[in-house]
């Protein structure tokens, strides 16, 4: 732990690293969480339907 110490010590402005990295992750999700929030509910329905809406058009014409 003391030689990782020494070398971070050692870089100017590294304090600054996990702050900025910490504001980019909440940026990140908060606009993720906004966007989900403020989604249209027939896009919303679209969306939980996507795996299965394929299958049951292709399962209908086999039978």
């Amino acid at each position: 732990m003391g030689i990782a110490s020494r070398l971070f010590d050692s870089i100017e402005g590294i304090y600054w690293f996990p702050i900025v990295a910490l504001g980019i992750f909440i940026l990140f999700f908060g606009l993720v969480t906004i966007h989900t929030l403020t989604m249209k509910k027939s896009k919303e329905k679209e969306c939980g339907e996507l795996p299965l809406e394929n299958d049951e058009k292709y399962n209908s014409h086999e039978v």
